[in-house]
């Protein structure tokens, strides 16, 4: 019988809390003793704080973070290094780049948006039962190296292997309604009343517009959770 796929985006927001953290992890670990399993991780923070080490102050534009030249060596330090990292703490897990193209988006420097992957190497690490572990970096068509969005970058993958689910580890527990509580389940073709009614704002626009393209595309099932693994599953 052959395996289920599941893609993980992991918040880069996570990363400084230990519980949360560990928890994820282990939940990782747990899912692929049965799936094969694809981990996409952001690092926001942890590139923040290099910048103003270095003495460069982030810039965004329409909350987009701007990635001069300078800025996008130390993104791909940092994302490296974070991808090294979760690779090392997961077991029988492998840290694959280079393979994840973009489109440059000018107007933001080296940023882009997920334009395709080359699939060969996440289907070998998985026939050897190897986590794939990638963090958000992509490249041009000229060579050049992108900085983009996780959210983006994991729903795309997911499409592109026909991943079977797509979950969203993240610092809230899930799409909340007006007031504060859970969404449990949120039905695709019924999720436009959401935004026209103002209940989804803020940086989950986004995040749940990843999710219904990802459905819609194919994927079967995507969740957004919490560290304890609450949350929406989107149909």
């Amino acid at each position: 019988m052959k395996k289920k796929t599941i893609v993980v985006k992991y918040g880069g927001s996570l990363m400084d809390n230990k519980i949360a953290n560990g928890n994820i992890l282990k939940r990782i670990s747990e899912y692929s003793k049965k799936c094969n399993v694809l981990v996409v991780h952001g690092g926001g923070k942890a590139i923040t704080k290099e910048m103003e080490k270095a003495g460069i102050k982030p810039k965004f534009v329409n909350g987009l973070r701007y990635t001069g030249k300078k800025s996008i060596k130390i993104v791909r330090r940092v994302l490296e290094n974070l991808q090294k990292n979760i690779a090392g703490i997961l077991k029988n897990a492998q840290a694959v780049g280079g393979i994840t193209r973009g489109r440059r988006i000018k107007e933001l420097g080296y940023v882009g948006k997920f334009a395709g992957i080359n699939k060969k190497s996440i289907e070998k690490n998985f026939a050897e039962g190897k986590i794939c572990v990638m963090n958000c970096l992509g490249n041009s068509a000229n060579g050049d190296w992108l900085n983009m969005n996780a959210d983006d970058v994991a729903s795309g993958i997911a499409t592109a292997i026909k991943a079977d689910r797509l979950v969203f580890f993240t610092d809230v527990s899930g799409v909340l309604d007006k007031n504060g509580k859970t969404i449990k389940l949120i039905y695709a073709n019924k999720a436009d009343e959401l935004f026209k009614k103002g209940i989804v704002s803020g940086g989950m626009i986004p995040k749940l517009k990843g999710c219904l393209s990802a459905v819609i595309k194919g994927v079967r099932e995507v969740d957004i959770l919490d560290s304890n693994s609450k949350g929406t599953k989107i149909l």
